[in-house]
């Protein structure tokens, strides 16, 4: 079990990799990702139930912190910026409910107890990488 888990622990940061390799963010490894990494690591996850709680726990800390970032860059913008940085908010959560609602449906109900594990790290992405594109809307105002 441990083999497969160090594997899947792999795969996934490869997925994460690739999904968003046009984003460019400074640095490429967050915390975020280091506690996941390492919380997946653990001898003591050993069961793929496990594995999908500490995905969701990630997703709750990247939501998070995706809401500090958006609120540190609404403080940076002008009205008609933060309008349309609201909006595009807005939308985005929309978005993120129906992408949800598509996962849950299409890639978490096939059979085997991989496929919820998926799902889970497939949400947790999208928010991952909202936060992560939020981020990259801040650096605009370091150039």
């Amino acid at each position: 079990m441990t083999f497969f888990k160090y594997l899947f622990v792999a795969l996934l940061s490869l997925m994460s990799l690739s999904a968003f390799a046009d984003t460019e963010i400074k640095p490429t490894q967050q915390p975020i990702d280091t506690w996941y990494e390492e919380k997946m690591a653990e001898e003591t996850v050993s069961s793929t139930a496990l594995m999908r709680e500490i995905t969701y726990q990630a997703q709750v800390k990247w939501e998070a912190e995706m809401n500090k970032v958006y609120k540190r860059l609404m403080q940076k913008l002008t009205k008609p910026q933060q309008n349309t940085l609201r909006n595009a908010q807005q939308q985005w959560l929309k978005f993120r409910n129906a992408e949800g609602k598509a996962i849950l449906e299409i890639v978490s109900a096939q059979q085997g107890t991989i496929h919820p594990l998926s799902g889970t790290h497939r949400g947790m992405q999208l928010v991952r990488h909202r936060r992560l594109e939020l981020i990259s809307y801040e650096q605009e105002f370091e150039n």
